[in-house]
């Protein structure tokens, strides 16, 4: 890998969030970057095609192991951050961006949360945690832009 800079980290959850990020092709080759999202079945093989690095996946419900979940993801977010050192941390959401964002917004890392593409009319979760820290919020719908003032709508980013 080259030594291209400013380092980029991606995070995201699996599943549609990943797809998103996989699609930020031409934005990921201008840089150093890392992708980081769930250790689950379906995510190990990617890790020969793409820097990747992983977090503990979503338990259902929010009982003790989610918290437990939540606070080894911390402590793993922190060593990531600590190792690769991006300049900015770009995010499709979910719940497991929260950790890495907040720390990274600690370490003033730079933040751009990109509201997954199927956010037409209603708020998600993790997106209204992280929001008031972002340095950029876009949306890929205009109507989404109503949900959160601050964002920028350029139509769809992928």
């Amino acid at each position: 890998m080259s030594n291209k800079n400013p380092k980029v980290l991606f995070i995201c959850s699996a599943g549609g969030h990943l797809a998103e990020v996989l699609e930020l092709e031409k934005l990921r080759n201008k840089y150093e970057y890392l992708i980081v999202t769930e250790d689950i079945e379906t995510t190990r093989p990617l890790s020969s095609a793409y820097n990747m690095q992983f977090l503990l996946p979503d338990r259902m419900g929010r009982g003790i192991p989610f918290y437990f979940d939540l606070l080894v993801n911390f402590f793993k977010s922190f060593i990531i951050l600590i190792k690769f050192k991006p300049s900015v941390i770009i995010t499709t959401g979910s719940h497991t961006a929260v950790p890495i964002c907040l720390l990274g917004k600690v370490f003033n890392i730079k933040i751009i949360w990109i509201l997954s593409y199927c956010r037409i009319k209603t708020k998600a979760k993790s997106a209204n945690m992280i929001y008031p820290i972002t340095d950029l919020f876009l949306v890929q719908w205009e109507s989404a832009q109503k949900l959160y003032p601050k964002s920028l709508y350029k139509g769809g980013v992928f």
